[in-house]
């Protein structure tokens, strides 16, 4: 049992996976694809996000997962759809501004997308399980120096911001360990908790749960976990968030990215929109669409720089 918080979640996934109504008849429904599986905290927000939007604009949102490949397969979708406004994509933005740094067969990149609004940021907590014998950050990398190669830990997929947030920390501590990825934080989460990896880096604050949560792949602690420390805090930078937003493929016209911004911007700012996301365990960090794609290129600058130094990730 992951507790209260763990509850909270729960129910939200129970009442969101029923895809997104509107009121207005007769007005077409907006597909929303979102890489990652069900259950998922992209999966949580995205549909919170819909429902909120549903109700500004008077239109169905059809939620669709299209996971697999690290959240590639979902991220083409979109950007190969139709920009009419009719397909919107909503991910954690690894997708975008990580994976085409490894991969030259992608039929995306940064630019092939319209930005309508970043909606939150999520840090990555480095948890194991109840009963693993390590107790601290230290511990794991104490670990890995005595058997290089031998720890395991999960991440949502090579490119992923969890995944090189854990490369960024073990050449800072001069250790190595295993990478194995999964479709998305809830099937990672199993996985450690029936003892598959030994470490789990988790972009689900808010599902901790009874897993033990070692540090915070930030420079401050955040609210839901206070008794955590940061990556900062035990020396090891303060890496970077992972943010989620929607998108559209490039090429939506004005008039509709101007309604899609204002009617997030609305979402955002609802009380019912925010106390969601607070018993999620995420935290609220809107930026309109202009600053949204400006920011985009920005951390997709940082990755790059940050790919370069492990060449063997690109294929």
């Amino acid at each position: 049992m992951f507790g209260k918080i763990a509850t909270c979640i729960a129910a939200l996934i129970v009442s969101a996976l029923i895809p997104v109504a509107a009121a207005a008849q007769g007005a077409r429904n907006i597909e929303l694809i979102v890489p990652f599986p069900a259950g998922g905290v992209t999966d949580i927000v995205g549909r919170l996000l819909a429902e909120g939007m549903s109700k500004d604009l008077g239109q169905s949102f059809v939620v669709v997962n299209r996971d697999g490949a690290g959240g590639t397969i979902g991220a083409t979708a979109t950007a190969l759809a139709a920009p009419d406004g009719a397909t919107l994509g909503f991910s954690a933005m690894g997708v975008i501004t990580g994976r085409p740094h490894l991969r030259s067969d992608l039929r995306y990149g940064v630019q092939s997308f319209d930005y309508i609004c970043q909606v939150s940021i999520t840090p990555t907590v480095i948890v194991v399980a109840p009963d693993s014998p390590y107790r601290s950050l230290k511990d794991i990398f104490d670990q890995a120096r005595q058997t290089p190669d031998k720890l395991t830990y999960g991440h949502p997929g090579p490119g992923s911001i969890p995944h090189l947030q854990m490369l960024d920390l073990s050449s800072r501590a001069g250790v190595t360990l295993t990478s194995v990825p999964f479709r998305g934080d809830a099937p990672a989460r199993t996985a450690l908790m029936g003892k598959h990896i030994d470490v789990h880096m988790s972009g689900d604050a808010g599902g901790v749960g009874n897993m033990r949560a070692l540090a915070i792949v930030a420079r401050d602690r955040i609210p839901l976990l206070p008794d955590v420390p940061t990556t900062y805090e035990l020396g090891f930078g303060e890496g970077f968030a992972t943010p989620f937003g929607l998108f559209a493929p490039k090429g939506v016209p004005a008039d509709i990215l101007t309604r899609y911004r204002k009617a997030c911007a609305d979402t955002v700012k609802s009380e019912g929109f925010r106390a969601a996301m607070t018993k999620s365990g995420q935290t609220i960090a809107y930026l309109d669409g202009p600053d949204f794609a400006a920011q985009m290129q920005k951390v997709s600058k940082v990755i790059g720089d940050l790919v370069e130094k492990f060449p063997a990730l690109k294929n």
